[in-house]
Order: structure tokens, then sequence, then C-alpha cells
């Protein structure tokens, strides 16, 4: 897999997008498309999972890409997730008039050890959750 997307990080019309998301792919390898474990590609060749990420970060395998996503790129990935939880609980894009929710959600999340639960509490309480627009508003049919 890695010899047919490299080629994809010297073409300036695909290098940006596959330099940022490529090493992330890398580090998980070891598995098929069906997420089986496995030790050789499909050509027999023992597993390349190595990635060097955007940031210069060099992570290996699974167990690796967990550490630096616990770690070094623990905000981000928190922040990245509780926009796409939100946006899926409302139904349509986050706003800039969104953005107070999502501190107050990764605040909650680091002060409660990162329980989704957290998340999900947060949102359903919220106003934008309460009060989507259109919901409570069915044509009469008289």
């Amino acid at each position: 897999m890695r010899e047919l997307t490299e080629p994809h990080t010297t073409d300036p019309r695909c290098a940006s997008c596959h330099r940022r998301i490529d090493p992330y792919g890398f580090t998980l390898e070891s598995f098929d498309a069906i997420g089986r474990r496995r030790d050789k590609d499909t050509a027999g060749r023992a597993i390349d999972d190595r990635g060097t990420l955007k940031d210069g970060t060099e992570v290996q395998g699974p167990a690796g890409l967990r550490e630096y996503l616990l770690t070094k790129g623990r905000h981000a990935f928190v922040r990245q997730f509780c926009r796409k939880l939100l946006g899926y609980a409302l139904g349509r894009a986050v706003q800039l008039s969104d953005e107070p929710l999502l501190s107050a959600m990764q605040a909650q999340l680091a002060a409660k050890d990162y329980h989704v639960g957290t998340a999900i509490d947060l949102i359903v309480a919220s106003r934008q959750f309460r009060e989507i627009r259109g919901r409570d508003h069915e044509p009469d049919h008289e």
C-alpha cells in the first residue's frame, strides 16, 4: 500500500492532503481491509507500519499511534471528536456560534477523564440541541 500511495506525495495536486493523512494509515498497515491482524502484506513482505506525522513525530504501529493520540496529539484529537459528535447530533455543520459549547465539551472531557458520556450529556443539555430548527414545525394537514 505504501508504494501505491507514495507517488501522491510528490504530485502537487495531491501532496498537501496525502502528506497529512497517509502516515496515520501507514501505522495501521498491520490490519487488512476488514480489520484482521496480519504480519505480511499481499506480496508476502513484512509489514512496514511506520509513519512520520506532519509535525515530524515518528510513530510505529497501532501502539505508537495510540501513544501519540493520548499525549502529543490529544488536544487535536479531542477537538475534532467534539466537532464531529456535535455536528452529527445537530444534523448540520458546526458553526462559529457553537464554539463556546465545543470549548466547554473539551474542558469537561479533560476534567472527567475523557468519558464520552460527558460530551453527550453536554450536547443533549445544550440550547443548540434542544432548539433544533424545524423539529417542532410539522406542516398542518387539514
